[in-house]
């Protein structure tokens, strides 16, 4: 978050105040989502100012066949209907260690929602360059940001200046649908003198308009002018793969050998309730995720899969969302 302004005078910006948050990802049947949302929302009182967000995509999950199906959901008393924000859309910057505050900062003074960040490690194109790859860090920092679908053009523009992402080497930044969700307004910590909160009086006012449409914060031609300028990949698609842990760099390797320019590894830690998986599966996880053109998806997968994606060993399930843009340098590409 934002804070107070601290120093002489209380000059230069806004200090950034960092807070350690838990990160959940479900996966359920698309006919749940709403009743499982609404949930969740009701019990973490995620509608309050500075509790968290929440939001659905969809995607395609692949597993092997001998593994439990995805079950119903059973509430011990149905959970109010909650109003949810449409319209959105994800935004994920991956950038060098140390650079993600740089895209965090930009995205709270546009005032977009709260960016989380992450860490992993890239490997791809890094690993291609020979000697000048050395002054690439491997270590990665991923900024997560949920915008309203009419601002995303104007945030990518401000993102990709801000990170400098039109430069070598600097970082990639792609988008994805976000079907609805409830997002934290807390963007800003420091003293309040009203009875309500500026991040409280929005949240009012986005039940009450049903959209934020009403906040729209690029209405000029100016980005969609930066836009044209620019050269954006389309036709992608987001490939995630979740295994055991120590199996994601064979994997990437494996990828790229048939075609994928460069992935991203994260740990992760596999929740599970009772006794399933107990005493076979390992619950550290890691998360290997790729962008490719959708032709190269059911190569690359095929691939994986023959290298032992789902055999007992790694655990293996796959995800695919779309990717409508992306964007990073490349050497000897043309404004449009």
């Amino acid at each position: 978050m934002m804070g107070e302004k601290r120093g002489f005078l209380f000059s230069g910006k806004p200090r950034l105040i960092e807070d350690i948050i838990d990160i959940y990802r479900f996966t359920i049947p698309l006919e749940d989502e709403q009743a499982v949302m609404s949930y969740l929302v009701h019990e973490a009182m995620l509608d309050q100012e500075g509790r968290g967000s929440i939001y659905s995509e969809r995607t395609e999950l692949l597993f092997h066949e001998e593994r439990v199906p995805l079950g119903r959901p059973f509430f011990a008393q149905e959970p109010p209907v909650r109003t949810m924000i449409q319209h959105l859309a994800g935004i994920t910057v991956i950038v060098q260690r140390g650079q993600g505050d740089t895209i965090a900062r930009a995205a709270l003074e546009m005032g977009v929602c709260i960016p989380s960040v992450t860490f992993g490690i890239g490997a791809g194109l890094r690993d291609k360059l020979g000697l000048i790859r050395i002054t690439i860090p491997a270590e990665k920092e991923i900024v997560n940001i949920i915008s309203p679908q009419h601002d995303v053009q104007g945030v990518l523009v401000r993102l990709i200046e801000a990170g400098k992402l039109d430069q070598p080497g600097k970082g990639f930044i792609f988008t994805y649908p976000v079907l609805r969700g409830v997002l934290n307004t807390r963007l800003y910590s420091g003293r309040h003198l009203s009875a309500a909160t500026l991040g409280q009086i929005v949240t009012a006012l986005d039940e009450l308009k049903g959209s934020t449409a009403w906040r729209r914060k690029f209405t000029s031609t100016t980005d969609h002018k930066h836009s044209r300028k620019r050269s954006y990949l389309r036709d992608l698609e987001d490939l995630s793969i979740f295994c055991t842990e120590g199996r994601a760099t064979e994997l990437a390797q494996v990828a790229m050998d048939a075609g994928a320019s460069g992935a991203t590894v994260r740990r992760l830690r596999r929740a599970g309730v009772g006794d399933a998986g107990q005493g076979k599966e390992s619950p550290a996880r890691e998360h290997l995720t790729m962008v490719l053109p959708s032709s190269q998806v059911e190569i690359v997968a095929s691939a994986l899969i023959a290298a032992g994606l789902f055999d007992e060993r790694t655990y293996g399930e796959m995800m695919v969302r779309p990717v409508p843009e992306a964007y990073t340098y490349l050497a000897g590409t043309t404004r449009k």
